[in-house]
């Protein structure tokens, strides 16, 4: 295939883009796709009229006559910019036809009528659904008594389910209609256990091959035996959280992703083996097609192993056709027929990041190649080329969900990309023996696994070098100068000597920018922060983390949240390099997901009670680390410097679990200690536990960890009670619970506690001044409005990532019935796993982009 691009390849990509830009909007405002196909056939009948008089008006011309007005001033318009806008408008008419029947086929009048109320409903999955998960994909067939359907929908179980992709699941459910523009139309939350009637056909032996393959690997050390399975097969379940971190820490998560290499390893070998045979061209096209279809039925059809797919069959059919191969217009071709197809792919992640880095790879790796290669090796320039290219293509869309700039990248990609063909050639060798012959398949999967150990090795060992990481801006900033940068190096790539200088040097600019959007504040915010401080409430989004110390001494952390980086970043503003306590108050993922980040950092634990296989996960990560871990009760307790600290709940022996069983911390002055700041920790505890634990409080503190980050599921009377005159609440920007509610607020306010929001202030910093009285130092200003007081900082100093969500199964019962779900590990719509959408319409919990901060502030609590 020559890859290398022309400017007359590149004429189908324009208007490809176009249509692409166009399915985006539409599939947001499906209303106006039929107005756009309209304007479209309109402007496409306009430019054929423009070429038809063209074309006289140059007969005229030979003959000595006139073409006329209209044809003297369509005289002077380029042949190609004509055909460039006809092309356009043949593509955005087909776009926009695909976007009206599609709306129409996602939302008919039978889901509308029966939307909120629950119904009998027929669910074929269209994914897994793991004991772990708490949502899939499937699509709805049938609503109450009308059949027929195909409504693409998320599945959410009423409590852990295990079901394969294919399973048919009939149940009473709660139908909820989905976001705008999102993937699916719909929210099904199941009510009691379904009937599963388990897959058919193709779908059952693949289950039944991902299941034999699975049995097999089961056993090899990890994360190899997990890295395995994700670059095998695609599964990403087994793959522990800190690997997972390092693999995005080092932007290697595309190889657990199958997605083109795989395909095309899959396509060479076949057609390469019946070669061999003899076999002739017809024959090897079409058992490669076939090949290649039961690889993505084994997979699991993820929309970049779908535009692989589709792009390996075009490419099979020009090869067929004796038709020279091109590249970016084979690419444009895909990319249009996927979104006729289904044009809600338009704002999937997997997807752009799929187009583009094979696109990258296509226009940029031919000529960096040849720029490299004049000093290295040939395949040591290829080497490198090919990651950078991806990369580079990229980074615009991977700094919208992770706003970083990954330090070792290129290296970490190099050392590994020559092992992903191995380990996924010997992982599907051993998927295809596993079923037959599980020993042989034991072997050749233990073979696969050294490579699969040294990738672990690979992204752990980056991740932990310094710097590994560099923080951009976040937002539309931050994708507008990452863009800025691509297309500054890109041109270096491609034109010519004397002009590469200069675009190297633009480059240069923009990153060193870029970098000091954040870097530069963020001296200047952490030179603000209280060197005495006593307690900190982290922003760590929806979730909780809370420092406390006795102004200067050892340090204990209350919960971690669900956001390692932020986590992170959140100790380092504070300079917290070691945790003398970690005291986690229950499970929920919001509380715990970023232990991992942590654990080498802490000396002892203690834990709720311990019920499920995910508890018993997380005590696992602290002693393996050599943490030790202790079950805390009412009659635990110690100091820590200067402070004295208890467990006031639960009680002993109590048979409590979930939020209610949460670990309330109490932490008094224990003798003399200017700097001291007294404080109760209520974890999740709901308002029938806060009434229990009433009489067992005995200090007036002057802090409050507000329960369950502000929700209405609150005893009044115990803040009253309390008095504490600083409120603290670790919630996310614009989570879709409502936290916190009026009513906690109000709550607070008549008990005379401040309230101060990690959602709206950042970071919350509390100490004692000389004179004794508390100040507090937040990262930004929030709005007088919401706390009462006066503002009391900037803009957040730090990149803030979109989409962490909360973990709990199900939110109390003053929160409304349903709520979005989303683990940290699971942040893209179109990833497999924990991700459960919110049928309300609202947008999930996450941190607003705060990507230049301002000044903190500091203030006293009235």
């Amino acid at each position: 295939m020559e890859v290398q691009p022309s400017l007359v390849d590149l004429r189908l990509a324009g208007p490809v883009a176009v249509a692409w830009v166009e399915a985006a909007l539409l599939v947001g405002a499906p209303g106006l796709a039929w107005w756009c196909a309209t304007t479209a056939a309109t402007a496409g009948t306009v430019v054929v009229l423009a070429i038809v008089v063209r074309g006289r008006r140059g007969r005229a011309a030979l003959s000595g006559g006139s073409g006329g007005l209209l044809g003297g001033v369509l005289g002077g318009v380029p042949g190609g910019v004509l055909g460039g806008v006809l092309v356009a408008a043949a593509c955005c008419l087909l776009v926009a036809v695909a976007v009206g029947v599609g709306a129409a086929a996602r939302s008919p009048q039978a889901l509308a009528d029966r939307a909120g109320r629950t119904v009998a409903v027929e669910v074929v999955l269209t994914r897994d659904l793991a004991a772990s998960d708490r949502s899939t994909t499937g699509t709805l067939r049938s609503i109450g008594d009308v059949g027929g359907l195909e409504v693409p929908v998320r599945v959410v179980p009423a409590g852990r389910l295990r079901a394969s992709a294919g399973a048919v699941l009939h149940a009473r459910a709660t139908v909820q209609t989905d976001d705008g523009g999102a993937p699916t139309a719909a929210v099904v939350f199941l009510r009691g256990r379904p009937t599963n009637l388990p897959p058919t056909g193709l779908l059952a032996a693949s289950e039944r091959v991902r299941q034999d393959f699975t049995a097999v690997t089961r056993d090899l050390p990890e994360p190899g035996g997990a890295l395995l399975r994700g670059l095998a097969i695609g599964d990403r379940s087994g793959l522990d959280p800190a690997t997972e971190s390092a693999m995005e820490t080092t932007a290697l998560t595309h190889l657990t992703a199958v997605s083109g290499s795989n395909c095309a390893v899959v396509v060479a070998l076949v057609v390469a083996g019946c070669r061999a045979l003899g076999l002739p061209r017809v024959l090897r096209a079409v058992a490669a097609v076939g090949f290649l279809v039961a690889f993505v039925v084994l997979v699991r059809p993820d929309p970049s192993i779908v535009r692989a797919a589709v792009m390996a069959v075009v490419v099979l059919a020009v090869r067929l056709s004796g038709r020279p191969l091109r590249g970016v217009p084979l690419l444009a071709l895909t990319v249009l027929g996927m979104l006729v197809v289904d044009p809600w792919y338009a704002r999937a992640p997997a997807f752009a990041l799929s187009v583009l880095a094979t696109g990258g790879i296509i226009v940029l790796a031919p000529r960096l190649t040849a720029l490299l290669a004049r000093r290295w090796w040939q395949p040591l320039a290829a080497a490198v080329a090919i990651p950078v290219a991806a990369q580079l293509a990229c980074w615009p869309v991977t700094v919208v969900l992770a706003p970083t700039l990954p330090t070792y990248a290129v290296p970490a990609n190099m050392l590994t990309e020559p092992l992903s063909p191995v380990v996924t050639v010997g992982g599907l060798a051993a998927c295809v023996l596993a079923p037959v012959w599980p020993w042989g398949a034991a072997v050749v999967a233990h073979v696969a696994w050294a490579p699969a150990a040294v990738i672990g090795a690979v992204a752990h060992g980056a991740a932990a070098l310094p710097a590994a990481t560099l923080d951009w801006p976040a937002g539309p900033v931050g994708a507008a100068t990452a863009g800025l940068v691509s297309l500054a190096v890109a041109g270096a790539v491609l034109v010519d000597p004397p002009r590469r200088t200069w675009a190297l040097v633009a480059a240069g600019t923009v990153v060193a920018i870029g970098l000091g959007l954040v870097a530069v504040p963020r001296l200047v915010v952490r030179s603000t922060v209280p060197g005495d401080w006593s307690v900190v409430a982290c922003d760590v989004g929806q979730g909780d983390a809370v420092l406390v110390r006795d102004g200067a001494g050892p340090v204990a952390l209350v919960d971690t949240g669900d956001d390692e980086e932020l986590l992170l970043r959140c100790l380092d503003l504070v300079g917290v390099d070691r945790v003398d306590l970690l005291v986690l108050t229950h499970f929920d993922r919001d509380h715990v997901g970023a232990v991992g980040a942590v654990a080498d950092r802490v000396a002892r634990a203690l834990v709720g009670p311990v019920g499920r296989p995910e508890d018993e996960r997380v005590v696992g990560t602290l002693e393996r680390a050599g943490v030790e871990v202790r079950t805390a009760d009412d009659g635990t307790s110690g100091t820590l410097g200067a402070l004295r600290w208890r467990v006031v709940w639960p009680r002993a022996g109590s048979s409590a679990s979930g939020n209610d069983a949460s670990v309330v911390l109490e932490t008094t002055a224990d003798g003399p200690c200017p700097t001291c700041v007294s404080g109760v920790f209520l974890g999740d505890l709901g308002e029938q536990a806060q009434r229990r634990l009433r009489p067992l409080v005995e200090a007036h503190p002057d802090v409050v960890k507000v329960a369950h980050h502000g929700s209405a599921d609150q005893d009044p009377a115990l803040y009253r009670q309390l008095a504490a005159p600083i409120g603290l609440i670790g919630v996310g920007a614009d989570n879709t619970y409502g936290h916190p509610t009026a009513s906690a607020l109000d709550a607070l306010r008549a008990a005379g506690t401040t309230a101060f929001r990690t959602d709206e202030q950042g970071t919350v910093v509390v100490s004692r001044s000389a004179d004794g009285s508390l100040q507090v130092w937040t990262e930004r200003t929030a709005p007088a409005t919401t706390t009462g007081v006066r503002p009391a900082g900037g803009p957040s100093v730090a990149a803030r990532r979109i989409g962490t969500g909360p973990d709990q199964l199900a939110p109390g019962p003053t929160e409304g019935t349903y709520a979005r779900q989303e683990a940290h590990a699971r942040r893209r719509e179109d990833r497999p796993g924990a991700v459960v959408r919110c049928p309300a319409g609202a947008r999930r919990a996450g941190h607003r982009s705060r990507a230049v901060p301002g000044g903190a502030g500091e203030q006293r609590p009235p």
